[in-house]
């Protein structure tokens, strides 16, 4: 199949024979052997849940409209069967069983707390966005499985309840649903300690060259920046901003290729401070980045963030005239060429009072101390960054409202320059591609929000053609995706996680805007 043969016209719905076949009376088979499902491998939840989400994206009202012909009647039909899968699958005590047999046998395992994040947020999708007769099942779901959240211990499980809450909670402003009573309460009260906990995560494994959850980026990344943007429309805190664009803008460096499109983290050896795996390209590494870059865009829209940044839509209130220093902690400057230092810098962890003074000894010629200073020095600050943060979170749930976290000039400088870092990321990559439309974005938070669209769009070219061997990922005619991108072409197996992946990354870039 040539990358020109798999086009399609930006406003057609995709195709969803594939994962119809996929799809039996019990619920989505896990792997398949080319496009015929392997039935030996059985099920998991982990996927009946992504397949909910993905059928729930569909049938919203924005998206149904966009269908073919029998699509509408089809894609009830299957959220019918992931909705039975998880009733099936959950237990008295609200945990999800993951993995079940073909046999429909539920296998040994320990408890997954990625699974039962994830179970949860496709619920609370389900509830959002399913007609009338079937919500009642997702939402009989969640009243058991929401006071498991406490006992999540895995940084995406935690990141995927968050996003539950943060989208519950908003879907309610919105009008969509209306919660029971007291539901209101315990679901921020989950958006304040999720929301705590990633950003305590983040505290720990960052420093001023590695602005991460985690010591390595491994799977599904980009959950972790979105669901902390999510937290943000609930919480109205520019700390949780400030890390949610912060670590997307590491996320996207990390997957941009200098070509201009993207390279998603390799599954041989993941990406570290120290080296970046290449091959074994996963579809889902570019679902999650579309994800947070489509929320980004939507958070730059909220008045909320203007008012973190003490802006009115502009962001000419941020001083152009930036000492080497902040360049260096900070990141690229928007007109920064592609190979030059200030576009190799890894963005913010310090105010640019601490960053002149962290870099006074490079100044005066003793680089080499500094470097020999920094590993002593990270335990250290980030002990005290953490107890700073532990003391603002406390007052701040003591308080009324929503106080901003953190110096607020330290913060709209954080801010921006993620922001700016990546609007500039998108004209780059469309020089690099040759590709039209290259002026840089307009200053104020509009034309950086279009920029972030761009690049959400460029994660669905990857599955068109647009990647390092510039082969398509996908067979739009049946809607199915190949499991990886490897060093001699793609991985030919078109399994459940990577057609979710694909038909995922369809419905967040059919809005065009």
């Amino acid at each position: 199949m040539s990358a020109e043969s798999a086009k399609k016209p930006a406003y057609a719905a995709p195709s969803f024979r594939h994962l119809s076949r996929m799809t039996d009376d019990t619920g989505l088979i896990e792997h398949a052997l080319g496009r015929i499902p392997r039935r030996a491998e059985g099920y998991t939840t982990d996927d009946n849940a992504r397949a909910l989400w993905v059928v729930s994206e569909w049938l919203a009202p924005s998206r149904a409209k966009l269908l073919a012909p029998g699509d509408l009647e089809k894609l009830t039909q299957l959220a019918d069967i992931y909705l039975a899968f998880l009733v099936w699958c959950q237990r008295e005590d609200g945990w999800f069983h993951n993995n079940v047999a073909y046999d429909r046998t539920p296998e040994p395992e320990n408890v997954s707390y990625d699974c039962q994040g994830r179970s949860i947020l496709g619920c609370a999708c389900a509830w959002t966005s399913l007609p009338e007769g079937r919500r009642e099942a997702a939402f009989a779901l969640l009243d058991r499985a929401l006071p498991t959240i406490d006992r999540i211990d895995s940084v995406r499980g935690r990141a995927f309840a968050l996003a539950a809450c943060a989208h519950l909670l908003e879907s309610e402003a919105r009008g969509r649903i209306r919660l029971p009573e007291g539901w209101a309460e315990r679901l921020r009260e989950q958006v304040l300690k999720q929301e705590e906990a990633l950003v305590l995560s983040y505290i720990r494994h960052s420093d001023e060259r590695w602005h991460w959850f985690e010591p390595a980026m491994t799977y599904g990344n980009g959950v972790l920046p979105w669901s902390l943007l999510k937290a943000f429309r609930i919480t109205h805190r520019a700390k949780t901003l400030e890390i949610g664009l912060t670590s997307l803008h590491a996320l996207h460096r990390a997957m941009a290729s200098e070509s201009g499109w993207y390279r998603p983290i390799g599954n041989e050896s993941w990406h570290s401070p120290e080296a970046s795996s290449r091959w074994d390209q996963q579809p889902l590494e570019m679902f999650k980045l579309a994800l947070a870059l489509d929320e980004a865009a939507s958070v730059l829209a909220l008045s909320e963030t203007s008012a973190a940044l003490g802006a009115t839509g502009s962001d000419a209130w941020l001083s152009p005239d930036r000492t080497e220093a902040s360049r260096t902690l900070y990141g690229a400057a928007p007109d920064a060429p592609d190979g030059s230092p200030a576009a190799r810098g890894r963005g913010a962890a310090f105010s640019l009072g601490e960053a002149d003074a962290a870099l006074a000894p490079i100044r005066a010629g003793e680089a080499a101390a500094a470097d020999r200073a920094r590993p002593a020095l990270a335990p250290i600050r980030r002990k005290s960054a953490i107890e700073a943060y532990g003391a603002e979170a406390a007052a701040a749930r003591s308080e009324s409202g929503a106080p901003p976290f953190g110096r607020a000039q330290d913060n709209r400088n954080r801010i921006m320059d993620a922001v700016r870092a990546l609007s500039s990321a998108a004209a780059a990559g469309e020089r690099a591609a040759d590709r039209r439309g290259t002026a840089p974005p307009s200053a104020g938070l509009d034309g950086h929000a279009e920029a972030l669209r761009k690049l959400r769009d460029r994660c669905l070219a990857w599955f068109y053609g647009d990647n390092d061997l510039h082969v398509p990922m996908i067979d739009p005619a049946e809607g199915a995706c190949f499991d990886g991108l490897q060093l001699h072409g793609p991985n030919m197996n078109c399994g459940a996680e990577a057609t979710i992946s694909y038909l995922m990354t369809e419905a967040l870039c059919c809005r065009r805007g």
